[in-house]
């Protein structure tokens, strides 16, 4: 007899196409737990710029979902109450700490196993696609070995370059990588230069350990950019600036974390190197092209089910979990 994969679901697509709201439905109508899967919302202090769904106010200690209050919980990581729905999967380093795709895998594993003890299901909700690769496809990179005199030119490279010459060599891996990332970028491009093939040719993958339905959500770009906008003017209205400003008298402007978007704009800004407007144009501008990079690496996927409503999404979820109303 085969034994069945457990069941996990994924929201995905570009920033600002509604991913939280659903995984929040879904969590409530099927009994699930959201684990965030989004490169910049695991690090500690960056709130506001990340756009982390704002905790519950005055919530009652978690209790571990299905299985009770058990005596483990109280050693062990708590979850992000927001909306009554346990959210992992934040704070988990601080900005000037890595955190890599193959960390992200063994924490998004570890959640996913105990969530499903509880009898509760997982539901991956996020943009990063390589964060979610690592889940669905279990990629193992054997790239070529670290060349140190091509390492030391590259880190010369300012991070524009680098992306560019990553997308003439290999369009889909530009479309996945972080460029909020400077060491992958590096990394990459030391890849693609040694061995003259694409990230991909390079990539092994484990066999599924989960079945997977990914649940992508299709926005008109006019109405995504809209909400970028208002997203941003949102975030500066709910103090980005002090929060960069603080980030800064803590980790300094160098740190890995404040490549982010958002961040970086406003450490400019910082370092008077342009105006709080032409600031805030550039984070929209910049968050508007990393969103149809997103768009992108997602639609090359042809797993994933693309929906337009929460009603939508409920109806796949429902039909994949064998769920009757």
């Amino acid at each position: 007899m085969i034994e069945k994969l457990p069941k996990i679901l994924v929201v995905c697509g570009p920033t600002c196409s509604g991913k939280t709201g659903v995984g929040i439905a879904l969590a409530k109508r099927f009994g699930g737990e959201v684990i965030a899967a989004d490169s910049r919302t695991v690090y500690r202090g960056m709130d506001i710029g990340t756009a982390k769904p704002t905790a519950d106010v005055d919530s009652p200690p978690y209790q571990g979902g299905a299985g009770g209050g058990r005596i483990e919980s109280l050693f062990s990581d708590h979850p992000r109450m927001v909306d009554g729905v346990p959210h992992w999967g934040f704070d988990l380093v601080n900005p000037d700490e890595p955190f890599t795709v193959s960390q992200y895998q063994e924490y998004a594993d570890k959640k996913i196993a105990e969530i499903l003890d509880r009898g509760n299901v997982p539901i991956i909700v996020g943009g990063t696609g390589l964060y979610i690769r690592a889940i669905v496809d279990r990629p193992n990179f054997a790239g070529a070995a670290p060349d140190p005199l091509l390492r030391s030119e590259l880190e010369a490279m300012s991070d524009n370059d680098l992306l560019e010459e990553i997308a003439l060599r290999d369009p889909d891996a530009a479309a996945a990588i972080d460029d909020r990332n400077r060491r992958r970028l590096v990394r990459a491009l030391e890849i693609l230069r040694t061995t003259g093939g694409t990230l991909a040719e390079h990539q092994e993958f484990s066999e599924p350990i989960y079945d997977v339905l990914q649940i992508g959500m299709d926005v008109e770009r006019s109405e995504l950019f809209l909400r970028i906008d208002q997203r941003v003017d949102e975030m500066i209205g709910q103090g980005l600036i002090d929060e960069v400003r603080g980030l800064l008298e803590r980790y300094g402007a160098e740190s890995q974390a404040m490549t982010g978007i958002g961040y970086r704009q406003i450490a400019d800004f910082f370092a008077k190197k342009e105006s709080l407007r032409d600031a805030v144009l550039r984070i929209k501008y910049d968050t508007r092209h990393y969103a149809k990079r997103q768009e992108t690496w997602f639609r090359r996927d042809e797993r994933i089910v693309w929906v337009k409503t929460e009603k939508q999404a409920m109806l796949a979820v429902e039909k994949f979990l064998n769920v009757c109303k």
